[in-house]
């Protein structure tokens, strides 16, 4: 990357999507530190508690499916704003929930809108971002969803402190802001289509050939195994088993939502330079270096109850997060027809799977044997998208050479 594309700006849509990830993640951070007190509120064991996160994301995998297939006929902008409105109210009827299960079936309805937001927020920077700036605007739009996890675990902790049910409300209200900016802000971009869809005559690319150029592509496969680790470890046991593991050390509701918001400070860092690096000398370094911090961070965890050690694994595991979120995305638009609409679903689909496997694994495994065991679950997706990324990055430097 050369000092002149340094310099260049990005789309103003980049910006506009950062604002709208920083208030939805921002409201999401504030569920996490809530889930020991929400488990307590409704009477729910470890494993039920996990299905706050599994059942959300098993509506995400069923939304994504169907995506594969009609986004490349929809405006991505109307998907964006459907998916705003649709999770904001779920939010809020699953805060006033009378029970802890139609707490569970509200948020996990929320997954519906879950996955609009992120499928159609990904095509549209895939389609509106230059290749040469694409991991530039990825970690700009992840840091701004860093940011809201910044804020939002730490007031999440406060309203948890004061109700339970609060911090679920607050996520309702956030995301119908969310949605007002996606909605006026994004006019420019309202007839912006999946990289499948092929002029105005409505034309597609049959999803047939698409699959076969993705799925014979092992950067594409590289980005899915990775999407994968961060779909068990980064958010799914991340945001279920560590605050249930942290309250049963017997950290307080408040300590646990500061060293989240350690791990999402960091994650800022980690994500804007990984970014930046990965547009410059490559995707390699960043990726690997990601991967390795996070299989560190979660070992630290597991072995240790001592607030110093804990600060560290959570730092090591927001620079893993921040790597993890950019630059597998910039991974994705480097793939012939990486921007469809079924690149983009199997992308969040394969991170679906993942958010459902991994809390329900280590959640068991936590009933049964304990949080220490459990802790280990994620160092498997973490291995494995270690060596298909190396694999993809040999194969990829073989071509080029």
């Amino acid at each position: 990357m050369t000092r002149d594309h340094e310099r260049e700006r990005l789309p103003g849509a980049v910006w506009i999507l950062s604002s709208v990830t920083f208030l939805t993640t921002m409201g999401y951070g504030v569920v996490g530190p809530a889930l020991p007190a929400l488990a307590d509120l409704f009477q729910i064991s470890v494993t039920a508690a996990s299905i706050a996160i599994s059942g959300f994301a098993a509506f995400r995998l069923i939304a994504n499916v169907g995506f594969s297939g009609l986004l490349k006929r929809w405006r991505l902008r109307t998907v964006l704003f459907g998916g705003l409105i649709l999770q904001s109210v779920s939010s809020v009827l699953a805060g006033l929930a009378p029970d802890g299960t139609l707490f569970l079936i509200f948020r996990s309805i929320g997954g519906l809108g879950s996955a609009a937001l992120t499928v159609s927020a990904t095509a549209l920077l895939l389609a509106l971002v230059p290749a040469h700036l694409r991991g530039r605007g990825m970690s700009t739009y992840f840091a701004a969803s860093s940011l809201g996890a910044i804020s939002g675990p730490a007031v999440g902790g406060f309203l948890a402190i004061a109700n339970p049910r609060l911090p679920l409300i607050f996520y309702g209200i956030v995301l119908l802001c969310a949605a007002s900016v996606a909605f006026f802000a994004l006019r420019a971009a309202k007839d912006i289509r999946t990289a499948d869809a092929a002029g105005e005559d409505g034309a597609v690319v049959r999803t047939r050939t698409v699959a076969a150029t993705l799925l014979s592509n092992p950067l594409f496969i590289a980005a899915l195994f990775c999407h994968f680790a961060v779909g068990w470890a980064l958010y799914g046991v991340r945001t279920t088993t560590i605050p249930l593991h942290l309250g049963a050390l017997g950290f307080a509701t408040g300590i646990i939502g500061v060293l989240l918001t350690v791990g999402a400070v960091t994650q800022v860092v980690g994500s804007a330079a990984a970014g930046s690096a990965s547009d410059r000398w490559g995707r390699g370094l960043p990726l690997i270096s990601g991967l390795i911090a996070g299989m560190i961070a979660f070992v630290i965890i597991a072995l240790t109850g001592d607030f110093t050690l804990l600060i560290i694994a959570f730092i090591l595991m927001g620079l893993a997060g921040g790597a993890l979120a950019a630059v597998p995305a910039a991974m994705l638009g480097d793939v012939p027809l990486g921007g469809s609409g079924l690149g983009v679903s199997l992308y969040w689909i394969a991170f679906d799977v993942a958010a459902i496997i991994g809390p329900l694994v280590s959640g068991v495994i936590a009933d049964s044997a304990g949080f220490q065991p459990a802790l280990f679950s994620p160092q498997i997706p973490l291995l494995l998208a270690i060596i298909a990324s190396i694999y993809a990055l040999r194969w990829q430097s073989k071509r080029a050479s």
